[in-house]
């Protein structure tokens, strides 16, 4: 709108310069039309500001002594093709509107920036609207129509402009990019030191991964003498328990008093019977030394 009155005001200053400019001037004719130069640089500077020019930039003489106009001014639509004043072939685009064309008929609406989008560069007569992205998101299309979500490190794009995670065996390390194939195996003289993950591939080095593995160690071999110790205590316990229980056992039987059975008594009787029914008649039928022989003996035998 801007634009617009001052290209109002600078031609209505031209008409009234024109009107001015008579032969027979008077001293307030003449300060008049001193003032109307000054306001009709001073538009023209203005105009020139806004960026603007108006009228034809390119045009051909027709057979009938008309202007054809080939290509208008930047930011200027097409009114006629042919006219008999080439700067009224052209006409600057309204507020809002643009024409990137050098002789088009219409001026474009300028695009509006809507949100996650954001306003790079404002709209002129000649260029659209520059947007772009906010944070976590980029352009969907060479000319930023609209935003997608921003695919991040061991993401990519899907055709739905959503992301997903790299597949098992895939990797991705750079922002919105596909995933990527793990190689399959280090160059010849290297060895693999770490695998691959969704972020990286897989690491290779000319040294063996002795360091890796030594630095496990550390941690194993404690883990395993612990275990190899505490089971061993274990094993010498439950032995010490079974070993006192054995013992225990034993003495006990030992020190239990012998009881003979009904059938040992009476088998020692009839033995105590058998030993006297046989003394008894010898004495009986023997003499007295006999007799005193016999229990000299049988005294001996007892000392």
């Amino acid at each position: 709108m801007k634009r617009y009155t001052i290209t109002k005001t600078r031609k209505t200053a031209a008409r009234v310069c024109h009107l001015l400019s008579h032969p027979e001037l008077t001293n307030m004719r003449l300060i008049q039309l001193r003032l109307c130069h000054v306001l009709l640089i001073t538009t023209t500077i203005l105009y020139t500001t806004e960026g603007v020019k108006e009228g034809c930039a390119d045009w051909r003489l027709h057979e009938t002594d008309e202007v054809c106009c080939t290509k208008c001014n930047p930011g200027n639509r097409l009114v006629v093709q042919c006219g008999q004043d080439r700067t009224k072939l052209c006409t600057p685009c309204e507020s809002n509107t643009y024409t990137d064309l050098p002789a088009s008929l219409y001026c474009k609406r300028c695009t509006q920036c809507v949100d996650p989008m954001v306003q790079l560069k404002p709209c002129n007569a000649s260029a659209d609207t520059v947007c772009g992205c906010k944070p976590g998101f980029r352009c969907g299309d060479q000319q930023c129509t609209f935003c997608v979500e921003e695919c991040k490190k061991g993401q990519e794009p899907t055709e739905d402009w959503t992301c997903r995670k790299c597949p098992e065996g895939t990797f991705n390390d750079k922002i919105h990019s596909t995933c990527k194939s793990w190689t399959k195996s280090c160059p010849e003289g290297e060895h693999i030191i770490s695998s691959g993950n969704e972020t990286s591939d897989i690491n290779c080095s000319r040294t063996q991964a002795t360091s890796h593995l030594a630095t496990k160690d550390i941690f194993i071999y404690p883990l395993i003498g612990i275990f190899g110790g505490s089971s061993a205590i274990m094993i010498i316990l439950i032995l010490s328990l079974w070993l006192t229980y054995k013992r225990t056992k034993t003495k006990s039987k030992d020190a239990k008093p012998h009881t003979p059975s009904q059938g040992e008594l009476t088998i020692m009787m009839v033995e105590h019977d058998e030993a006297c029914s046989f003394h008894q008649p010898e004495q009986e039928q023997g003499g007295s030394s006999e007799s005193i022989n016999t229990q000299d003996s049988k005294t001996k035998l007892i000392v």
